[in-house]
């Protein structure tokens, strides 16, 4: 059940920032040199790619997803133990869910099984606790087409023109009403202090251009806006006037995959936010959005969705 605020629920800036959106395990069919398939699996899911990118990044954070009390849920839980990363799970009865990836030119395409498309967060009294003491509630993969989740989030996270960061993240096999996912994100992004939005998600969620999109957004209340473009870099902009752009970065390496760069740009503007604020000057916009085309760079330099070694992230990220 949600809870109420009370007096004592107030943000404190010593917690950390809670992510609330998906984890899951993703089983990637890859092939081979000599042209056979292979299979490999990982931890991964929108919220949880992104909560590894923030404790990456240097900012204490906690994580609230759903998962399964099964191995795959063990697994995750194993995961987020073993890197200090604070973790309260809803615990489901139709397990953690599971994503399938097929080969495909850069991101792999997904199906999704029943576990993943039954994602909810219970917002128990730990977990309101954790959202309410945040000072930055981050929200990725989350289920805004269910109007239960919808209403209980609106209930936990108070003072969000404060402390409210979107991400929409829709995946196609995941959203079950596109329409009741773009009216509820909209109610959220109407008092967010932050949103995030890729020319992907303008195109599932608002069927517009991203510029469009990404001013229907200013428009409907959001304070701040960050709208990438894959290739063609990124864009800041806020009510204030802010308009700033910055192309994608060169690193050395090849590309391996597009994996978690959505994510990882998301989880370095949040950083950003966390760690200095948001940006009031143009030149403030340029650092933060230089420093996430940075990460998502190495990011999609290594395999998988997320930073994990100490040598994957460039010293122009630690800015």
């Amino acid at each position: 059940m949600s809870s109420k605020p009370t007096a004592k629920a107030r943000p404190t800036p010593d917690a950390p920032v809670v992510v609330i959106g998906d984890a899951i395990v993703t089983e990637l069919q890859e092939t081979e040199a000599r042209g056979g398939l292979t299979r490999r699996s990982y931890v991964s899911g929108s919220a949880l790619n992104v909560t590894m990118a923030l404790a990456r990044l240097g900012v204490p954070v906690a994580l609230i997803a759903s998962i399964g009390d099964d191995p795959d849920g063990l697994r995750i839980r194993d995961h987020l133990r073993k890197r200090g990363i604070q973790f309260a799970p809803s615990v489901s009865l139709a397990g953690t869910g599971r994503a399938l990836g097929e080969p495909a030119d850069g991101e792999p395409l997904y199906t999704f099984d029943d576990a993943a498309r039954a994602r909810r967060i219970r917002f128990d009294d730990e977990q309101v606790a954790l959202i309410r003491a945040a000072p930055f509630v981050a929200i990725s993969g989350f289920a805004f087409d269910d109007k239960k989740q919808h209403r209980r989030l609106l209930e936990a996270v108070i003072r969000p023109q404060e402390r409210l960061l979107l991400d929409p993240n829709p995946r196609l096999g995941l959203v079950e009403d596109p329409g009741a996912f773009l009216d509820n994100f909209e109610r959220h992004v109407s008092s967010a202090l932050f949103a995030h939005l890729s020319d992907n998600d303008a195109d599932l969620l608002f069927e517009a251009p991203l510029d469009e999109a990404t001013s229907d957004m200013l428009d409907l209340g959001a304070t701040h806006v960050l709208a990438t473009e894959g290739t063609r870099g990124g864009r800041w902009v806020n009510r204030a006037g802010i308009d700033v752009a910055e192309p994608i970065v060169e690193l050395p390496g090849e590309i391996v995959d597009t994996m978690g760069a959505g994510d990882a740009v998301f989880a370095t503007a949040v950083a950003s936010i966390a760690q200095g604020g948001v940006p009031h000057e143009a030149a403030d916009a340029r650092r933060v959005l230089q420093r996430a085309m940075t990460v998502a760079a190495a990011t999609v330099r290594v395999t998988g969705s997320f930073l994990a070694a100490d040598d994957d992230l460039p010293p122009a990220a630690d800015a």
